[in-house]
């Protein structure tokens, strides 16, 4: 039985101020690095189950840009992939953000989270995910590994515009002005106490300092750095995250073999065209070719608007899943289900809460039905 190894790195840049104004990747303000937990408890169980400090959990399971988390489409990936008999390993590794809590799932053969909250970059990578992944490598599974990383798009924007000269427009998880004038003003002052003390991109430099890397680039260089040069490196299921700390690692020739990277065509459609120009021709960039606009859900035709551009590895399971060999048609057919059972799952909720509410406020009613 052929295997699929989802590996996901969660991790959130809290030392950027204001984060929550930064991204439309979740909820609110001191709540940032909630998200990739949630999402990984998304995929793993259909449901986050880690809560909210001070929020009722209520709305109707839709991103305020009335788009769908790219978790549940993930999720209904992975499930598609273990309905047509392939074994599912699942290991996500969490870099200073709680550790997701789930349960064993009959269709996950491995469900496994490393990491939290204060855990050691370092440790981390050395004791979990570099043998987790050389392991899948040995054992010639489909080895994906995929990044949650809210607000990391701010650095990775930063490091590329240093490493490739392009002046790149500070986009990520938003389409919003507001949001997007904070992140340049924020780009700016990073790169302005970069260059105050550095003329180029010095990579080690940069990992020296927190204010000019996060946890899932320091991880990924780590990785590349130890990595043993007779085995494959997983395919890269990312858009730019993943993209600047290899290139970044190849600059100081800590990477020589060639890399598989899997996004999304909508990332390919902005700044991320010309920065992949920057690989070599050995290198394998590959994207979606399904299109979202064939979608009878609203949900998912925002896609291609370009208001959700990719997120916890959506792009690299879209890639896997064509090369497979399902069509257009099955791999929507899959994607709507887990959608409207994300949905369900809502509906319900708010159908109980408006029961509860109305019976409150009657009590008559209220022993009528008792």
């Amino acid at each position: 039985m052929k295997t699929i190894c989802f590996n996901i790195l969660n991790g959130a840049a809290t030392q950027l101020p204001s984060l929550h104004q930064l991204s439309d990747a979740g909820v609110g303000q001191n709540l940032m690095h909630l998200t990739p937990t949630r999402d990984t408890e998304l995929i793993v169980c259909g449901q986050s189950q880690t809560p909210l400090p001070g929020i009722q959990r209520r709305g109707n399971g839709l991103l305020p840009n009335r788009g769908v988390s790219p978790a549940v489409l993930t999720r209904g990936l992975l499930r598609m992939f273990y309905q047509a008999g392939y074994q599912i390993e699942f290991n996500s590794f969490n870099f200073n953000v709680p550790k997701p809590q789930v349960i064993e799932q009959e269709w996950l053969s491995v469900n496994q989270h490393f990491g939290g909250v204060n855990s050691d970059c370092e440790t981390l990578v050395t004791k979990h995910l570099l043998p987790t992944l050389t392991s899948q490598a040995e054992r010639g599974c489909i080895s994906v590994l995929a990044e949650c990383g809210v607000g990391g798009t701010t650095f990775s924007t930063f490091w590329l515009r240093l490493l490739t000269g392009l002046r790149l427009s500070p986009a990520g998880s938003t389409v919003d002005k507001d949001k997007l004038a904070s992140k340049s003003q924020i780009l700016a002052d990073i790169e302005q106490q970069y260059l105050a003390q550095n003329q180029q991109f010095e990579l080690d430099a940069i990992l020296a300092n927190s204010l000019f890397h996060d946890d899932i680039q320091k991880a990924i260089c780590a990785l590349v750095r130890q990595w043993p040069s007779s085995l494959p490196l997983p395919h890269f299921a990312g858009g730019m995250m993943f993209v600047a700390p290899l290139l970044a690692s190849r600059q100081a020739k800590h990477l020589n073999q060639a890399v598989k990277i899997s996004t999304t065509r909508w990332v390919l459609q902005g700044d991320g065209f010309h920065v992949l120009q920057h690989f070599k021709c050995d290198d394998e960039i590959n994207a979606n070719a399904t299109s979202f606009n064939v979608s009878k859900l609203e949900c998912l035709n925002v896609y291609e608007q370009g208001v959700v551009v990719e997120g916890c590895g959506l792009g690299g399971c879209l890639v896997i899943a064509e090369i497979l060999g399902w069509d257009e048609q099955q791999i929507i057919e899959s994607l709507e289900q887990s959608v409207e059972c994300h949905l369900s799952h809502f509906i319900n909720e708010n159908n109980l809460v408006e029961e509860n509410l109305l019976l409150e406020s009657n009590p008559f009613l209220k022993r009528s039905i008792a």
